[in-house]
This record gives structure tokens, sequence and C-alpha cells, in this order.
């Protein structure tokens, strides 16, 4: 599995950004804050595939963080209220930033989303927030 990953490492010339101790503090501290209703999206390195918004089991994707290329996180949390009355919203971004600049893990601003990065290719230049 190992050698596969560095095989892709390579011919997509990926640089590491992230690494399992910082990943694991990340959700173990997202799982904490609002379990499952933080919704995230994410792409993995061997796959065009993106996986959208939606909660996680941070266990799981813990297992699977050595793959993830970007981490999309929705700091709006949104609480359903029936058919007849809209999501009721909470802005958890504050909570995020914190958890993010405890464990200095660099992240960019992506539209309304705080993206975090597993991995960067040569022309890529995110955008950093400054911690």
């Amino acid at each position: 599995m190992q050698e596969k990953r560095r095989a892709i490492m390579a011919a997509r010339q990926l640089s590491s950004v992230m690494n399992q101790t910082k990943w694991a503090k990340l959700f173990q501290e997202l799982a904490a804050l609002h379990s499952l209703t933080i919704c995230v999206r994410y792409k993995q390195i061997d796959s065009d595939e993106l996986f959208g918004f939606s909660p996680v089991w941070w266990d799981q994707l813990l297992e699977q963080s050595a793959w993830i290329e970007w981490l999309d996180i929705d700091p709006i949390i949104r609480e359903k209220r029936g058919r007849l009355m809209p999501d009721y919203k909470t802005d958890r971004s504050e909570d995020i930033i914190t958890i993010l600049k405890r464990h200095n893990i660099h992240f960019s601003l992506e539209s309304s989303y705080f993206r975090v990065w597993g991995y960067i290719v040569p022309d890529s230049h995110p955008l950093w927030v400054n911690l």
C-alpha cells in the first residue's frame, strides 16, 4: 500500500503538508466539537472522485488520511427543523480556526470552507491563512 502511495506521489510530484499525528489531532478535536454534524468533503491522491459534503466517521477517515490530498471543512452546521422551516445554522468558524491554530495546521480558505491540505502539487499555490 505504501509503495502504491509513494509511486503516485512521485508521478504527480506531490509534496506532503500534513502528517498522521496532525490528522489524528484534527479529527479527534473535530469529533469532540460537534461529532457527526460537521460536514466535510475530500479528495484522495489516487482518484479524481470528490467525496461530497457529508458527515463522516472521524476514525474511519483517519485510516484514509495518508491518501487525502485535501479536506474541506464546512464551518456551518445545519440542523433540520422540518419541511416548512429553514434549517437552523450555527457557524463554528472560530472553533475550527482555534483547533487548526492549536495544532499549527496550515489551511487555506476555499469559498466559505477551510481547506486542509494533505499534499500539494508543484504548480499549486495555496493562499495560506496566517496563523
